[in-house]
């Protein structure tokens, strides 16, 4: 189990997003971030993807996510990055932007966060949690319209709960997690039904 940090991440986020270095790397913000963990730098990468994004934005999110929940999943105790994801300008200079409209919402919903973590929060769950993350972060990267949003909130669930150790975000971390999985489940399907009526309306 992490320790929950002293400073709120609302306030973490409000002087990232007081930024407004249209160069801003990945490298800056791991930086800023310093040892606060993997909580932050999932939400960071995350959030953005809960609201409409320019295209190909939740690609250049979902890749560092990708290595943050595997290394989550193996228990590192710190985040590790590649140089040249460390240089990668990330939101297009949009991120102070977008980090300003997503400080308000951040701050709602951590009035509703204290400690209380028991299994979720326990290494093992945490681990459990950065294999659901590391699933999430894949589907971020595939281009399927209208599938970003059930992940994006399951990684924030799980990002809070890392944060504040509350079983509770935890759980809506897994509910999320569960709604994407049946998302892709419900589009394989319509989909395969969509292909074969139209094979079967071609067909002579």
């Amino acid at each position: 189990m992490r320790e929950p940090h002293n400073e709120r991440l609302s306030t973490i986020l409000k002087r990232l997003a007081q930024d407004h270095n249209p160069d801003l790397s990945l490298g800056d913000i791991v930086r800023a971030l310093g040892e606060r963990g993997f909580g932050a730098l999932i939400l960071l990468f995350a959030a953005p993807n809960i609201i409409p994004l320019p295209p190909g934005s939740s690609f250049v999110f979902g890749v560092p996510l990708v290595f943050i929940t595997a290394q989550l999943m193996i228990k590192q105790n710190k985040v590790w990055l590649p140089q040249k994801l460390m240089r990668m300008k990330v939101g297009g200079g949009r991120l102070p932007s977008l980090l300003e409209r997503l400080v308000p919402y951040v701050i709602k919903v951590e009035r509703f966060l204290k400690p209380r973590g028991t299994l979720l929060t326990s290494t093992f769950g945490e681990r459990l949690a950065g294999l659901a993350g590391l699933f999430c972060a894949t589907v971020l990267l595939l281009p399927i319209p209208g599938a970003n949003m059930a992940p994006a909130l399951a990684l924030c669930c799980f990002a809070l709960g890392l944060i504040e150790q509350d079983d509770l975000a935890m759980s809506g971390g897994w509910f999320f997690t569960i709604a994407t999985a049946v998302i892709l489940i419900l589009l394989y399907l319509f989909g395969t039904a969509i292909f074969a009526f139209l094979s079967n309306w071609i067909s002579p």
